[in-house]
């Protein structure tokens, strides 16, 4: 009888464990609800209608007062430049080079979780053991079933086998939506690279020419330069209002190394500065500035010298394109997952690994830790994959290295391709 109440207090305090973790939300929510609140908003707005970002960006006023110099120099140097790189990680195929690797990998981020569960396990093994047979001797191999307390174990067996087939599922699932979305990301990103050498290349192509060398005119050459640039900014500016690595280059500080840098004119910024939008909102003001500069352009024979019907409508439809894209990235990142979904998989998946030494531990004794340990790696090593997918630009720095797009190459190599597109056109045949 007592070791019948042992067992049922070790299941009692495994699974309070568990539900005090997922019963967590409803509790607050109750208590928010039983906040005083007037009339109206009590009948109108529920708890969960106030969302709040539990991991948000850091504010501009903030970077102003952390940020230095060199926190921006270092920015800087990577977003300028020609040279493009390596965007993501790469790989070779071979086992033998990749059994090599560990940082930057799950297993890297997973082992401090698998440590912690194994030494539960052991906890758990040497507790069982003593209480049936009051000594330690926990590598003992012995048929341990007609021990009461362990034949109870059968039963969190059953219900570990049920959940096994939940979470392997479950967890499948997850990893292939989070990285669907990762490539969304990743597609919308290469989109706009190309909307810019679209526009870049329209340009160039109908710039005007001198008619006897086939070269640009002065006026022409000067506009495409000017244009290049203008995309630049808005590509910087449009991944610094995202990507938290970058946003020091929203500060008055980066502002100042950008124009340092050639990137902008002082009066370029202090016409942004000037505008009532927002300081992740600026550029899209250079988005219509490059819209009505291009329009003009098509009218004016020293910019523009080959007359096409289809060029003002094919220019606008790139330029709206872009836009699109621009803001489908705010839109990915608003919608990644939402908070039940991610919340259900990690609880499951939690319930699965920790559960397993008291289920395992008939059939396996000690050995149960090495089980658990395993388990921890694979399983909670798939759910760090799949929340690493949803934070391609690794704002919460949740697996060090483990998936991280590197949004500057994308700058540079936009870069790379305006220079491109100007000198490849520079000199057309007759």
């Amino acid at each position: 009888m007592r070791c019948c109440n042992i067992a049922s207090n070790v299941l009692a305090v495994a699974l309070l464990g568990v539900l005090s973790l997922s019963w967590t939300p409803y509790i607050t929510a109750r208590s928010i609800n039983q906040l005083p609140s007037t009339k109206q908003r009590s009948t109108t707005l529920k708890p969960w209608d106030y969302h709040t970002d539990p991991n948000p960006s850091p504010s501009i006023e903030s970077l102003e007062e952390m940020a230095t110099a060199e926190d921006v120099d270092e920015v800087l140097d990577r977003v300028v430049g020609t040279v493009g790189g390596i965007i993501i990680q790469r790989y070779r195929p071979e086992p033998t080079w990749l059994w090599r690797q560990w940082f930057g990998t799950v297993l890297y981020s997973a082992w401090p979780r698998a440590f912690i569960n194994m030494a539960w396990a052991t906890a758990f093994c040497f507790f069982v053991r003593h209480r049936t047979h009051g000594d330690f001797n926990v590598w003992a191999l012995e048929d341990m079933t007609d021990n009461p307390l362990v034949a109870r174990f059968r039963i969190a067996d059953k219900i570990w086998l049920t959940i096994m087939s939940l979470a392997t599922f479950l967890l499948t699932f997850f990893v292939g939506q989070s990285y669907s979305f990762w490539r969304s990301f990743h597609d919308v990103g290469r989109s706009i690279q190309g909307r810019l050498n679209n526009i870049q290349m329209l340009l160039a192509s109908h710039a005007a020419r001198d008619g006897r060398t086939g070269e640009y005119t002065p006026e022409a050459r000067e506009f495409l330069i000017q244009v290049a640039k203008q995309l630049r900014l808005f590509h910087i500016l449009h991944w610094a209002s995202y990507a938290d690595r970058f946003r020091v280059l929203l500060t008055k500080k980066g502002w100042d190394g950008m124009v340092a840098r050639g990137l902008v004119t002082e009066e370029d910024r202090d016409r942004l500065h000037r505008l009532d939008t927002p300081e992740t909102q600026k550029q899209f003001a250079i988005l219509q500035w490059m819209m009505a500069s291009t329009q003009k352009a098509i009218t004016d024979k020293k910019l523009i010298g080959i007359e096409s019907v289809a060029l003002p409508g094919t220019l606008m439809s790139e330029f709206m394109l872009l836009r699109s894209s621009a803001g489908t990235i705010s839109s990915l990142i608003a919608g990644r997952m939402p908070l039940a979904y991610a919340h259900f998989v990690q609880i499951l998946v939690d319930t699965f690994v920790v559960f397993t030494p008291i289920a395992k531990y008939t059939d396996l004794g000690i050995f149960s830790v090495l089980m658990i340990g395993i388990l921890t790696f694979f399983y909670h090593g798939l759910l760090i994959l799949a929340l690493v997918f949803l934070d391609p630009l690794d704002n919460e720095e949740y697996c060090e290295g483990c998936v991280y797009l590197d949004i500057a190459v994308l700058i540079r190599e936009s870069t790379a391709a305006s220079k491109r597109w100007i000198n490849g056109a520079a000199i057309m045949p007759e």
